[in-house]
């Protein structure tokens, strides 16, 4: 029996809002939930539509692309799981499909002291095991 690998960072868990963005992260595949009614994307998922209060939202992939908003260099250990990583960046990304549409990861390419508000990134993958893979980003050259 071959043993799984056990990650010491902390894991999500698919539930039935956001099995779509696991699932989509596991094929390399940015998967928001979008409104049906009015095409609000809706991140993080949440029943209804902030927007429109209608109640079907759709599994989407979007493009992946989109600007730093903000970010942080985690310097000091402390996050359970993340200690070894140190210093990693942590960004805010606004992503391009719609205005204030915001997802957080960490910057797996690039130098940190590249990053500036507004930066183009874009999403790349982390596998850390194989029921988990991460939407991270790198700076788009």
């Amino acid at each position: 029996m071959a043993e799984q690998r056990v990650s010491a960072r902390p894991l999500p868990v698919r539930d039935e809002l956001n099995r779509h963005y696991w699932d989509g992260a596991q094929r390399g595949e940015l998967v928001l939930l979008r409104c049906a009614s009015c095409a609000t994307y809706v991140h993080p998922p949440q029943r209804p539509c902030p927007q429109c209060r209608h109640e079907t939202l759709e599994p989407t992939a979007v493009s992946g692309r989109g600007h730093v908003y903000s970010w942080s260099v985690m310097h000091t250990p402390g996050n359970p799981g993340f200690d070894s990583e140190l210093p990693y960046t942590v960004l805010v990304v606004e992503l391009q499909e719609q205005a204030h549409l915001i997802t957080i990861g960490n910057l797996l390419d690039g130098d940190p002291s590249e990053l500036r508000i507004d930066a183009p990134v874009e999403v790349c993958f982390e596998k850390v095991n194989d029921d988990v893979t991460l939407p991270q980003w790198r700076l788009v050259r």
